[in-house]
């Protein structure tokens, strides 16, 4: 018989993976670490669920294998359920932890943390608008002007001086301009340029370089600058008014990117359900709404286990 004081084993589970998110979250506080103590010291019940939840981050050396099982086993209890959608959750987390943006963070003048977009006026009248999770060094020279893109996305409105060049770094390559509007984005060793007024100069080794007008666009990784081509500004710049444009993408590819702007984790479950297309306008800000709108025109299901994880599945 369960003691009426002591949460069953479910609650303390979605308790337990709830606290270990929360610990990694950006915005972690000294309140939440002594909450956590608290939450522990209650009782050997909450301690045996938390090493249940570090034990699942010691299983996760197998993933592939795992996602497998995961998707043959028909979650025959709804224990079993929130076992494996935790275990994905850890799985997401243990990736975030090997890419953790605070190094970045920490050697830089401005940083963004998840979902957020702020705008910034420079000394010389230029002004930048950071995407969620970026990371700039700003260097205003006599001779140039600077900007180290450490990672995410930054939009430039760069004030035009001739005698001042302004250059971007990112990764192995740079770009330069005097005067004109665009973006740059660094996911990875990957970077990609997007130009919506005045022109660019691109170079991924500083010997080969392109020059993009108006509509277009080019990626580089290392020295390797792909072909110059055209781009969808609607869409590659929505997120400068809090929005995402889709167009007939795959729900996986969707969700990844949404979970760039959102706290916690959502997964979709199948291969198949990741692959339908999606098409739509979403709003960054309202999460419920765009899940709403995903579960009603693609006949999904929606559940939510902790407040940092919702899992999608066929419906």
């Amino acid at each position: 018989m369960t003691h009426p004081d002591v949460p069953d084993d479910d609650v303390l589970f979605d308790e337990a993976s709830g606290w270990y998110y929360r610990l990694r979250a950006e915005d972690v506080s000294a309140a939440d670490q002594e909450g956590f103590a608290a939450w522990l010291d209650r009782g050997p019940a909450q301690a045996r669920a938390w090493d249940e939840v570090l034990a699942l981050l010691g299983a996760l050396r197998e993933p592939a294998r795992q996602m497998r099982e995961t998707e043959r086993a028909r979650w025959r209890t709804p224990r079993l359920r929130v076992w494996a959608s935790a275990a994905a959750v850890l799985l997401a987390v243990a990736a975030l932890t090997l890419q953790s943006p605070w190094p970045d963070r920490w050697r830089a003048d401005y940083a963004t943390g998840t979902g957020e977009s702020p705008s910034l006026n420079l000394a010389d009248g230029s002004h930048l608008q950071l995407n969620t999770d970026t990371a700039v060094q700003i260097d205003l020279g006599q001779d140039e002007r600077r900007v180290t893109l450490l990672r995410g996305e930054a939009w430039f409105e760069v004030s035009a001086d001739a005698a001042r060049p302004f250059v971007i770094r990112s990764g192995e390559g740079w770009v330069k301009v005097v005067g004109t509007r665009f973006s740059v984005a660094r996911q990875g060793e990957q970077t990609r340029v997007r130009v919506a007024q005045g022109k660019v100069q691109v170079s991924a080794d500083g010997k080969q370089t392109v020059l993009l007008e108006p509509g277009r666009a080019v990626d580089y990784q290392g020295h390797r600058l792909s072909a110059v081509r055209d781009f969808d500004g609607a869409a590659e710049f929505a997120w400068r008014q809090r929005q995402l444009v889709f167009r007939q993408q795959p729900l996986g590819e969707v969700v990844d990117e949404l979970n760039r702007y959102w706290p916690g984790q959502t997964l979709v479950f199948g291969e198949a359900l990741r692959q339908r297309k999606v098409s739509g306008v979403f709003e960054i800000d309202k999460p419920e709404a765009v899940l709403k709108a995903l579960k009603h025109t693609l006949g999904l299901s929606a559940e939510q286990y902790t407040g940092y994880l919702r899992v999608l599945r066929e419906g």
